[in-house]
């Protein structure tokens, strides 16, 4: 295991929706994994490899994936977030346990074919396009053949993006290849804006789809999901995220 610095910190008490907030003004980490995380858990211990969770926060995902029996590198673009996660894995699974702070995927280096699985939770819709087209070359890079990506992100379905979903209807009828960058969060999320990046980028199952397909991905399941865990005002008709698992053949 990699060490982190010898720096007690604490995790936040969660908000009153339960959500933890991260220390660097990126969001929430949710108390339990989505249905996507899950699904990565169940398969991390069979993985033909070792397993990455990107964007890791405090654990949510990591610490259960570990205590299947997967071997787990856990990134994130803030290092505190990472000495949290440690302080909360039990003893017996930190030999499987490596941090890797960085920003992904640009500051990170793996060699090819090194993962069986790679979970990408609630990052990509900090990402504009391009990046968003790095990041998937990237991980398709670092997965072994049969290894799986696991991706869940925003989209445009949710409450707080009434005001906004009229110019992406319009985007979409243009053709734009990524209508659902929100370039200023607080005009649309005021309440949000001191917790979030002025870049918002809620993606649809076009954008996810041409992304990964053109990458060199297979894709497995692709679909929209409610959030009964998400704050009311964010809320909708059931469609608030998108997740998405993938295989390199």
């Amino acid at each position: 295991m990699t060490e982190a610095k010898n720096i007690p910190l604490s995790m936040p008490n969660p908000d009153e929706n339960g959500l933890f907030r991260t220390l660097n003004s990126m969001g929430t980490m949710t108390p339990c994994p989505d249905i996507f995380s899950s699904a990565f858990i169940e398969f991390a211990p069979n993985a033909p490899g070792r397993c990455l969770d990107i964007g890791a926060a405090y654990g949510v995902s990591t610490i259960p994936a570990l205590a299947k029996g997967a071997y787990v590198v856990a990134n994130d673009i803030d290092e505190r977030h990472l000495r949290i996660l440690v302080s909360r894995v039990p003893a017996e699974d930190r030999a499987r346990l490596e941090l890797v702070p960085g920003n992904f995927p640009d500051e990170m280096v793996f060699q090819p074919g090194s993962f069986g699985a790679v979970l990408v939770c609630r990052v990509m819709h900090f990402f504009d396009g391009p990046r968003i087209n790095r990041a998937a070359a990237k991980v398709l890079e670092w997965l072994a053949p049969g290894g799986k990506v696991f991706v869940v992100a925003e989209t445009p379905f949710i409450g707080t993006a009434r005001a906004f979903f009229p110019t992406y209807e319009a985007r979409l009828k243009a053709g734009n290849l990524w209508p659902g960058v929100v370039e200023n969060v607080s005009a649309h999320d005021p309440n949000r804006a001191g917790s979030l990046p002025s870049l918002f980028h809620l993606l649809d199952d076009r954008v996810l789809s041409r992304v990964f397909t053109s990458a060199g991905f297979t894709i497995e399941r692709l679909t929209y999901f409610a959030r009964p865990d998400y704050p009311a005002d964010i809320r909708l008709d059931g469609k608030e995220s998108i997740g998405m698992i993938a295989i390199k053949k």
